[in-house]
């Protein structure tokens, strides 16, 4: 069931690629969530520059105040792109659809690291909160140095393209679709007044 879920959040993008038909995003809307987007953007490159899967556990960094940046980072962009649509219950469904993808996916990635890693990933976990910020160090960090090459590896690029392909989406939305529009709305009154063409 865990495998199930974990995986699940795969479809569960879609719930974003419908949610663009009835949204109605502003300039305002747009400008208003971007520090949270960047905030998602730039925590995921940072986790990722000290991420060296299955050789050791990452405890620098991100790391050393939360253990699952990523998923954090993730959730923060998101929940951006919900708040740009302006439809009010978007970042409602998108907390809930993280709390069902990703705490599954968590709890098998937990399960994981303690198999390999033992005593020495308890001990972190027991300093290192999994999605709230702890701000003690975790113990004996390793002074792993943020590193380019390892971001490049783990493809964070394709991120950074689908940020700003949405991003590039809401703005054509906002322009194209007057404040109080939606793309359906817009749609169909294009196809009402066929003159307009």
């Amino acid at each position: 069931m865990l495998v199930l879920l974990s995986r699940w959040r795969v479809d569960v993008a879609w719930i974003g690629v419908l949610a663009l038909g009835v949204s109605h995003p502003t300039e305002r809307s747009i400008l208003m969530a971007m520090p949270v987007l960047g905030t998602g953007v730039a925590l995921r490159t940072w986790a990722r520059g000290y991420l060296d899967r299955a050789e050791r556990i990452a405890m620098d960094g991100p790391y050393a105040v939360v253990r699952h940046p990523l998923y954090v980072g993730s959730f923060c962009i998101a929940v951006a792109f919900a708040l740009m649509t302006r439809v009010w219950i978007l970042p409602f469904l998108i907390a809930a659809a993280f709390g069902v993808m990703y705490v599954p996916k968590g709890i098998r990635e937990e399960a994981y690291l303690r198999r390999r890693f033992g005593a020495a990933y308890d001990e972190y976990a027991r300093h290192v909160g999994a999605v709230v910020p702890t701000w003690r160090r975790a113990p004996r960090a390793s002074a792993a140095r943020f590193d380019w090459h390892r971001v490049m590896r783990h493809r964070e690029w394709q991120t950074w393209l689908g940020v700003v392909a949405l991003l590039g989406v809401m703005c054509a939305l906002a322009g194209w679709c007057g404040p109080n529009d939606n793309l359906v709305g817009t749609v169909a009154s294009a196809f009402a007044r066929p003159h307009a063409w």
